[in-house]
């Protein structure tokens, strides 16, 4: 039957197990973990110092404290540590658990040689035994150690060596958990970094396009600024998320830009269009889906561009797509760009007014146009909304 004092060593390891593995689990950064884990052990009487020291890999082998606690930590501070085995600072409990990558005991500080270059200091702080147990993460060698002290001597049996070493083989994991999360969240910080560079170079491309356009067609450019404002009102309006509102005002800024194919002449002839020339003018959602669908948009403006002409009822070009065929960003262009068309001014004829625009909006719900954002469209011209837009960009 074991004795009293092995059922106290067993309990106060296994107390000192049980806080320090609850500990772990709620940490979310090393110096938490570390923290931790060496305060649950040193509430456990006799043990009166617990850290833990990473082996670094410079000339000298040093080991490093990255966290402490205890009634003795002063102890810790400055300690000279190697994991070296060509230094006596390398043959203590510490060096050799890294060297060996195996538990070291120490049963009684004052009798074991290897102790020897601390045995002076460890006096003052009332160190008779001390555990040392090798820390690893997905390799074989140890990366480091947690070293345990007591104050008394014999402190450690075969069992308490085991949870320790337990007990380190989960501070390994937890450590390689915390390393994963970080390195995954700088990749994520810098891809998130990326994306806004890479964002804000389309937005500037985008910005380039549309003064391009200005320059050839002055009425078509602002069209499309227009179109875009209503858009971006529409799609609040239908509670979109501002990351895809960005994209759908981007893609309204390029929707006719298509048009670039087309002859100026056209674009600008103060007389109804023959069919010949309708023909040209219905190239345009193509053409500027063939110029953007090669850029690598975080949003489908591309396609927005290529549907903004088609209709629900599939009479519209250049696919006659129909329904759930189109993309809500395409119908959400397709409202604006009719309340834009109808209500500004064409070369061929004066501009009939938002009113009017609603009407004929009002009339092709459900049929060609989208119902729900026709409804939304309605609201934010009773709201007056469409009309600060449209002063806005004259």
């Amino acid at each position: 039957m074991e004795s009293l004092n092995d059922l106290q060593k067993q309990n106060w390891a296994l107390l000192a197990y049980a806080k320090a593995s609850s500990a772990l689990v709620r940490s979310n950064n090393r110096d938490e973990l570390i923290e931790g884990v060496c305060n649950a052990i040193v509430n456990q009487s006799p043990y009166i110092l617990a850290w833990v020291g990473l082996a670094m890999h410079d000339d000298l082998k040093t080991v490093q404290v990255i966290g402490t606690h205890g009634a003795a930590a002063d102890y810790a501070k400055g300690i000279d540590v190697k994991w070296s085995p060509d230094t006596s600072a390398g043959q203590g409990p510490t060096g050799l658990c890294i060297q060996t990558s195996l538990p070291v005991l120490i049963a009684d500080s004052e009798n074991d040689p290897r102790f020897l270059p601390w045995r002076e200091r460890s006096k003052l702080y009332g160190i008779r035994s001390v555990i040392a147990v090798p820390i690893k993460n997905h390799e074989p060698q140890a990366i480091g150690a947690l070293t345990v002290y007591a104050n008394l001597p014999n402190a450690f049996s075969e069992i308490e060596v085991q949870l320790f070493a337990s007990l380190a083989k989960e501070i390994g994991f937890g450590l390689a958990a915390i390393e994963k999360q970080r390195l995954l969240d700088e990749e994520i910080t810098k891809r998130e970094q990326l994306n806004t560079q890479l964002v804000d170079s389309l937005n500037a491309t985008i910005e380039a396009i549309s003064k391009t356009m200005e320059w050839r067609d002055p009425y078509t450019a602002g069209h499309q600024k227009k179109v875009a404002l209503l858009s971006q009102a529409i799609a609040r309006k239908l509670g979109w998320g501002e990351k895809r509102i960005k994209g759908l005002y981007l893609a309204a800024l390029v929707h006719d830009i298509g048009k670039i194919a087309t002859p100026a002449e056209i674009l600008t002839k103060p007389s109804m269009l023959t069919e010949i020339e309708m023909t040209l003018i219905k190239e345009h959602p193509k053409t500027g889906y063939n110029i953007l669908k090669d850029i690598p948009f975080t949003w489908p403006i591309a396609q927005a561009v290529y549907q903004h002409h088609e209709r629900l009822d599939g009479s519209g070009y250049p696919n006659k797509l129909s329904g759930d065929s189109i993309i809500p960003e395409a119908k959400i262009l397709a409202v604006a760009d009719t309340i834009e068309a109808i209500s500004s001014h064409r070369p061929y004829r004066p501009g009939l007014g938002l009113e009017k625009a609603i009407l004929q909006v009002k009339a092709e719900a459900g049929k060609t146009l989208d119902p729900a954002i026709c409804e939304a469209a309605c609201q934010l011209l009773e709201q007056d909304e469409f009309q600060k837009i449209m002063a806005s960009t004259e």
